[in-house]
């Protein structure tokens, strides 16, 4: 039978069961056979609003209801897009069994120009937003952080159990953690992450979501003089084709980027989106 509860979890991701819903983090069990779960954890001190995102396509799971951890429709009626407030040092779960599942995770009050810069002093996001992307449970699992449009937090990303993962250019071969923690003008080319306009990882291919040259939106109050390029391809952390699904991906909220915490209204978008 299906569960639903929200437990205080530390920082490292914990399964306990294969079951859907939210889980008591107290003791280590034997991570699931089958498919690959997702965890995501707010480590900081402060509530915070979790944007999730589901990919459209042929998935298993493609309506944020079935995540179970009672998402607000952002905008009203949507399957595939939401808010929920997660409250500090709180986990949710998601173990889908073998279903396959594509989106990402964003950390914010509103979907609303999430995607661009803003000067104005109560913005929402005067840096963008970065994202915590993934695709599990088919061949090929991917997973990876994106600050293509812009950073506001500090994420960063625990892989526990399963088969191993690799950074697709064989200089890590069996990666455990990843994180963008840097504000958006500071790049270290650090392994799993997109860096601004970074469209192609390695290259820029355009349009460019935000700034110059195609200017389709205000770039980050803090952009970075240009765009910030890793030196190989190895922004996607993946599996390989033929391993087998398992273990734990979790996405970790850390704290706001300095400059970068939103200072609209929280919760004019979510005071009613807390998990029971």
């Amino acid at each position: 039978m299906m569960q639903t509860r929200l437990s205080r979890v530390p920082t490292l991701a914990v399964l306990t069961c294969a079951m859907l819903g939210l889980w008591s983090a107290k003791s280590f069990a034997s991570v699931a056979i089958g498919g690959t779960t997702l965890e995501v954890t707010n480590a900081s001190s402060q509530p915070v609003p979790v944007m999730v995102t589901l990919g459209i396509g042929h998935f298993g799971v493609t309506n944020i209801d079935q995540l179970h951890w009672h998402i607000i429709p952002q905008p009203k009626g949507s399957a595939t897009q939401g808010i929920f407030m997660l409250p500090a040092h709180k986990s949710v779960i998601f173990d889908s069994g073998s279903k396959s599942f594509s989106g990402n995770i964003a950390f914010g009050p509103t979907f609303t120009a999430r995607g661009q810069g803003n000067k104005d002093s109560k913005a929402c996001y005067p840096d963008a937003t970065n994202l915590a992307e993934f695709t599990l449970n088919q061949q090929g699992e991917t997973v990876d952080i994106s600050r293509v449009n812009g950073a506001n937090a500090k994420i960063a990303i625990d892989f526990k159990g399963g088969s191993p993962w690799n950074d697709g250019v064989d200089e890590h071969k069996n990666i455990l953690h990843i994180a963008d923690e840097q504000p958006i003008s500071t790049w270290t080319s650090p392994v799993g992450v997109y860096g601004w306009q970074a469209t192609d990882c390695v290259d820029v291919k355009l349009p460019v979501p935000n700034g110059p040259p195609s200017n389709l939106a205000p770039a980050p109050v803090n952009a970075p003089n240009g765009p910030q390029l890793q030196a190989t391809r190895q922004c996607n952390i993946q599996r390989a084709g033929n391993a087998r699904t398992g273990g734990i991906v979790h996405v970790v909220f850390n704290g706001w980027d300095t400059g970068a915490a939103p200072m609209c209204d929280e919760r004019r978008a979510v005071a009613d989106a807390k998990p029971d």
